[in-house]
């Protein structure tokens, strides 16, 4: 099995600035196009005024979200972060609309899943292309290492 690892640099940076990015695309662009069109199948089954956000844990009883969270990289870049000896928390879709102004607030995400010991890990898959001019993710680098700060 051709396992996907993180190198020692990407530990090293991952623990001093607590985030990475540019690691190599885990889906392919036609896996990708699925992705896009299983979650529009998902939205149809929301309730009239329900917003995606309630897409949360789904992964258990959708085997579309639940290979999606058991992607064999994913796991191994956590791997490589957290020990062998992890398990997933939660699932959940943060989607911003075009031509809309929702924002998520700074925080941290362990924060609001007050979880013991504190290491944690936020896998966040974009499922299309993310920039500054469509809303992209922001990060605070180095901020994980002041503990959970009251928000």
């Amino acid at each position: 099995m051709d396992r996907k690892r993180l190198t020692p640099d990407h530990v090293k940076f991952y623990q001093e600035q607590g985030y990475l990015i540019g690691l190599p695309q885990v889906f392919s662009p036609d896996r990708l196009k699925e992705l896009n069109e299983g979650l529009a199948y998902l939205r149809v089954l929301l309730r009239p005024g329900e917003d995606p956000k309630e897409i949360r844990e789904w992964h258990e009883t959708s085997g579309f979200l639940y290979d999606i969270c058991m992607n064999d990289t994913i796991l191994d870049y956590v791997e490589c972060l957290l020990g062998p000896d992890f398990f997933m928390e939660g699932s959940n879709f943060f989607i911003k609309e075009p031509h809309t102004s929702p924002t998520v607030g700074w925080h941290q995400d362990a924060y609001y899943w007050p979880l013991y010991p504190e290491d944690s890990i936020t896998a966040w898959i974009a499922f299309l292309d993310s920039d500054e001019e469509n809303g992209a993710m922001r990060v605070v680098p180095g901020s994980h290492r002041a503990g959970i700060l009251k928000h």
